[in-house]
């Protein structure tokens, strides 16, 4: 899918993840945008991905998603991620370290949960945030 390293920049990445799921999304498939406060944005298959993602952006300018890591725990990929973005006023940029959780089911992707709270994304996928990290 997408290592670290990868950089997702704008619309376009958010097309890159769109085809993947193509290809790979559950017929049961679901996004859901983990907020620190009310309740989660959700939307299910391939397009209710996308239109939760072009909205999570639209405030912005520029945005790239950098993915910094991915870790595997059971049925669960944690991409760790930073996303940097340029808001469309004031042109002030902003860089959040953030995670997203993407649930297997049947050799398919099931869900993915996108968290601007990295730890908090750790803790949905049954990993420790404070764990020691290899150097």
């Amino acid at each position: 899918m997408f290592g670290g390293g990868a950089i997702l920049d704008g619309p376009a990445g958010i097309d890159q993840m769109a085809e993947v799921l193509r290809e790979m999304a559950h017929p049961d498939f679901v996004t859901v945008m983990v907020a620190e406060i009310g309740p989660p944005g959700e939307a299910a298959g391939v397009e209710g991905f996308k239109e939760l993602l072009h909205d999570w952006i639209s405030p912005y300018e520029k945005f790239r998603l950098e993915v910094e890591d991915v870790l595997a725990k059971d049925d669960k990929l944690v991409f760790l991620a930073r996303q940097v973005a340029t808001t469309r006023h004031g042109g002030v940029e902003v860089s959040t370290e953030s995670a997203s959780v993407w649930w297997q089911k049947e050799g398919l992707i099931s869900q993915a949960s996108f968290y601007l709270d990295r730890r908090a994304g750790l803790r949905a996928a049954g990993i420790d945030p404070d764990r020691p990290t290899p150097d």
